[in-house]
């Protein structure tokens, strides 16, 4: 997939390599059926956003005017995930989600039920040093921690460097990483996109304007 990219030395060097990192990634029938049993967490990049305006006031994160938002396209993907995500049977224990109003608002529109979580807060606007450690290896934790149900998966919505600096994985927005975790270290299976998902059903989907346009952030 473009723009996604694995540093194995740079993994090595830190200590952060997941086992079996870049060998051999399921296709994504393979992964749907690996899903479909369980026992997998989940790491999805926010679906795509409106790049006319970035973050500029975190001074409230409940207001979501000072944030980048998801576009129409993004809004219209995390739908797609979600009602695939059903449709394949593919069971779900917990969903978690960064603070940011683009990725609870991706949960939400996928999955309507999130849990808001502090420690998979996006790491560029943190400039201590002992917290930025504590958030990779938080995220780290997520991913290498197994649902308690076997036989369901665990989502974390999140940012692309915490990724990166956590499993030195980079994806793009509104990809999917599916790592199957252990105590070592959580290994990567493969990656999704929206388009793995069965098409929506066109009710669902919102028209695409050739400009995106900020929107209301609001849940649904």
């Amino acid at each position: 997939m473009p723009g996604r990219t694995c540093g194995v030395v740079g993994a090595l060097l830190l200590g952060l390599m997941p086992a079996g990192l870049g060998a051999g990634e399921l296709d994504a029938e393979q992964l749907i059926e690996r899903l479909q049993g369980g026992g997998l967490v989940v790491f999805w990049r926010h679906a795509e956003t409106d790049r006319v305006r970035d973050d500029y006031d975190l001074s409230d994160m409940d207001d979501c005017a000072g944030q980048r938002n998801l576009s129409t396209l993004g809004r219209n993907h995390a739908r797609r995930v979600g009602d695939g995500f059903r449709a394949l049977d593919i069971p779900v224990e917990q969903v978690l989600t960064s603070p940011f109003c683009r990725n609870w608002e991706t949960a939400s529109l996928a999955f309507e039920d999130y849990e808001i979580r502090y420690d998979l807060f996006n790491l560029p606007w943190v400039q201590d040093e002992e917290r930025r450690a504590h958030l990779i290896d938080g995220l780290r934790r997520h991913l290498q921690t197994p649902p308690a149900d076997p036989a369901s998966n665990i989502v974390v919505v999140g940012h692309d460097l915490n990724l990166r600096h956590a499993v030195d994985l980079e994806i793009q927005e509104a990809e999917l990483a599916v790592f199957e975790p252990a105590h070592e270290g959580p290994r990567l299976l493969g990656v999704l996109a929206p388009s793995d998902f069965p098409e929506p059903d066109i009710e669902r989907v919102a028209p695409v304007p050739e400009m995106l346009e900020r929107e209301d952030s609001s849940p649904r």
